[in-house]
């Protein structure tokens, strides 16, 4: 991309109109450029030729050669070039002591507005760069410069290069978004920015998935991202790293740490000390103690049965109940007893009955089960408001042993859904960081939350018209359980630990704020991406670059950069790699209350003359 080649009076392509279709032999040399080619990326057409072509003509060399890799488009186009030339640069070089990176060449700063090369009407031109924000650039015209239409740069295109006969460095890319007037000050300026949230939009959605950590708990479902750039937003609050374009419009993603061997250095030769500032981090800002309140909410399902088991007065036999029923009365009907059981609200089910004994001859005694319907017989006397007494008798109508229910037993299911709210806290600390300022904490809560109606078996839970077996982990109490935590498969795991990345970054921002500000020569290779060993009498340590800024007089033909270097305030926060994934706490084990899970019924006999209330 950095790369140059020469291209002097090469025979690019020929074309000899309608005479082409015959003659194949003999070309015709249909344009020839005599000047330096320089390898950079470029919206902007070399040549556009739009003719016809009949017949291919085989001219024994190469049509164009270029030392680096062109795709040329051939649909109605002849050759299309996505390239930039520029010509010489014009005599209005740079001094060359005032710049580092040229081998002591003076260098031109070249400045081209919608392809036009803004010549001499700039005094002074600034373009600057910091993580996190949009690249800007700030021309200053020169006064007098005579008559300029402002509007003419709305929305133009800029690009801004250092050019020597040897080096080619792009400085600068954008679009002019806001020229400026100043008439006290006597200033016309043209603003230009580089749409950082823009490039962030042209990325592709794996390349921003590539980026720190993800959890749908933690950030929201992703279709309710509205950009590319909200959703990178929140992947990088979980990790201790910059994403940046460089001047080439190339992405990069740098770890704040700075690298253990810098890219480049600077030295006394290089810096002007007279403007260095070193700047530490507020004591007050500082966080060195994170306290994360996760909880964990989901529903559990519950299965509990109860058995229940009848014996109609102890009888141990049939000829205990044939010889005693007569005096004791029939066994409760079938129907009133599973009435009873299904009147309390559960869902019953694993009936088992015994009917009374079908009929025969027992010891010579002969039977048959009769089923009964309830009269009234008068007694002749009236009670105290002159009401008629009466006896409640049986009249047998049938027989069918089935009809009463001699034993029985059954199982009575209840199933619901019981909501449950894990609480973890998650401590994280800088003990050499509380040792020196100490302890600075902040809490930060956040919440991983199933949502059981998505879960196929938990929707409709508790809503069983029918008997059920059981489902579930067996508890000590007897209850079945099933916990619906894991609607989106390891959504716990995964909300864990971005809570806990979020924590941990959040933290080392904090000890990020110590920085370093100096005035160097023009250096047109700095990026945001580069560690810089800075090796002065003041000042000795590797920093990483947070932000740069190139300026350039062009009536004292001076450049210098500014550069902005961030380093770690205490050892506790050298690590070299990001953090490692905590692992999530022991689940705590859900208390279940115990009950009793089985019931023996037994007859109760009312006495004579009391009203019972059903």
């Amino acid at each position: 991309m950095l790369g140059s080649s020469l291209l002097n009076t090469t025979l690019l392509a020929t074309d000899s109109g309608d005479t082409a279709q015959a003659i194949t032999s003999d070309g015709i040399e249909l344009i020839r450029i005599g000047c330096t080619v320089r390898a950079i990326e470029q919206s902007e057409d070399l040549i556009t030729l739009t003719c016809h072509v009949y017949q291919k003509t085989d001219s024994g060399g190469d049509l164009l050669n270029i030392a680096q890799v062109v795709n040329p488009v051939c649909d109605s186009e002849l050759l299309q070039l996505g390239q930039q030339v520029l010509n010489p640069a014009p005599n209005r070089f740079m001094r060359a002591r005032y710049a580092q990176g040229f081998d002591g060449e003076k260098y031109a700063i070249r400045i081209f507005v919608a392809g036009v090369e803004l010549c001499n009407v700039v005094r002074t031109c600034e373009v600057h760069f910091a993580e996190g924000e949009s690249a800007t650039a700030s021309l200053y015209l020169r006064e007098p410069c005579g008559a300029i239409d402002i509007y003419q740069y709305y929305n133009r295109q800029i690009v801004i290069y250092a050019q020597t006969d040897k080096y080619l460095y792009p400085i600068f890319s954008g679009v002019i978004d806001m020229p400026k007037i100043d008439y006290s000050g006597r200033l016309r300026i043209l603003n230009a920015t580089k749409d950082r949230s823009k490039s962030v939009e042209k990325l592709s959605i794996d390349t921003i998935h590539g980026i720190g950590y993800w959890a749908a708990s933690i950030f929201g479902e992703e279709q309710n991202y509205e950009t590319k750039n909200a959703q990178l937003t929140d992947r990088l609050s979980t990790i201790p790293a910059s994403f940046d374009f460089d001047a080439t419009e190339q992405a990069h993603l740098t770890s704040w740490l700075p690298k253990p061997v810098a890219d480049w250095t600077l030295s006394d030769c290089n810096v002007y000390e007279a403007n260095m500032a070193l700047e530490m981090s507020s004591a007050v800002s500082i966080v060195n103690r994170i306290e994360v309140e996760l909880h964990h909410q989901f529903d559990r399902l519950i299965h509990r049965e109860i058995s229940f088991s009848y014996r109609y007065l102890s009888f141990m036999s049939d000829f205990d109940y044939i010889i005693r029923v007569a005096a004791e009365g029939p066994a409760p009907k079938l129907a009133d007893v599973q009435s009873a059981a299904n009147g309390g609200g559960w869902t019953t089910g694993e009936w088992w009955v015994k009917g009374t004994p079908p009929p025969g001859v027992y010891n010579g005694v002969i039977w048959k089960a009769a089923d009964y319907k309830y009269d009234y017989e008068p007694t002749g006397e009236k009670d105290e408001n002159g009401h008629d007494i009466v006896n409640v008798v049986q009249i047998p109508i049938g027989s069918d042993s089935n009809l009463y229910a001699l034993a029985a037993s059954w199982k009575a299911m209840r199933r619901w859904k019981q909501a449950i709210d894990e609480k973890y806290i998650i401590v994280l600390q800088n003990q050499e960081s509380i040792a020196i300022h100490g302890e600075k904490k902040e809490k930060v809560t956040y919440s991983i939350n199933h949502e059981s109606d998505d879960d196929k078996m938990a929707k409709n839970w508790g809503s069983e018209k029918h008997y059920k077996r059981p489902k579930g982990v067996k508890q000590l109490n007897g209850d079945y359980t099933t916990n619906i935590d894991n609607v989106i498969p390891g959504e716990f795991a995964n909300g864990y630990r971005v809570a806990v990345q979020i924590g941990y970054t959040r933290m080392l921002e904090s000890h990020r704020q110590n920085s370093i500000t100096m005035d160097c020569k023009f250096l047109p290779f700095a990026s945001l991406t580069h560690t810089v060993h800075v090796a002065t009498q003041r000042f000795n340590a590797n920093v990483k670059i947070a932000a740069y800024s190139h300026s350039w007089d062009f009536t004292s033909k001076r450049g210098k950069t500014t550069l902005t270097g961030k380093f770690f305030m205490n050892p506790g926060s050298r690590t070299q790699t990001f953090s490692e994934v905590e692992p999530p706490c022991e689940r705590p084990q859900l208390p279940c209350e115990t009950f009793q899970q089985e019931f023996i019924l037994n007859d109760y006999i009312v006495p004579y003359g009391v009203d019972v209330i059903v």
